[in-house]
This record gives C-alpha cells, structure tokens and sequence, in this order.
C-alpha cells in the first residue's frame, strides 16, 4: 500500500547539503523503495539525485521540507530526519 509522508527539518551541520550530506542521503535512499522530494525555498528536487540536492544549495539553519511516497514511507522518512538530526555524521 502506497503511503504518503511529511516533515520539516531544519539543516544543522555548518556547511548546509553540500556533496558529503546529498551522498549520505542518497545512500539511504538506496535501501527505499519511496519516492523522496526535497522543497527548499519553492524549489522541489528528487533526493535521489546527489546533484539535484546539491541544487538547493539549503545552508544551515534552512528549513527543508522532505516528502515521502511509497511503501516504506515511514521507515524512509525517519532515517532522513535522523541523518539530518545527526548532522550527516558531521561536526560531531
């Protein structure tokens, strides 16, 4: 069953989503079968594409938006906060 998920968080590791956090971030998705769209500032990208989240170019402190579809929905959006939360294992 497809299930549709949301959350905001916010940016905390000092150089914003740079290529070491998209990498991180699309390594996760790699274990997910979920469709993951990133929104900052208007702007919506796939996750899955480490340049697309490059893209963004969200600093730190930017409030990004992440949306998830998909039968892991859930799982996939709670690794995502975590990494984020975690600061992608960066200034830790």
């Amino acid at each position: 069953m497809q299930k549709k998920v949301e959350s905001i968080t916010k940016v905390k590791n000092k150089l914003g989503l740079h290529v070491r956090p998209a990498t991180y971030i699309a390594k996760i998705l790699q274990k997910s079968q979920s469709k993951v769209t990133l929104t900052y500032k208007g702007e919506s990208v796939n996750a899955r594409s480490i340049m697309s989240i490059m893209i963004l170019t969200a600093p730190k402190n930017a409030k990004v938006k992440i949306e998830v579809e998909g039968v892991d929905a859930e799982k996939t959006l709670s690794s995502l906060l975590h990494a984020f939360e975690t600061q992608f294992g960066e200034d830790v």
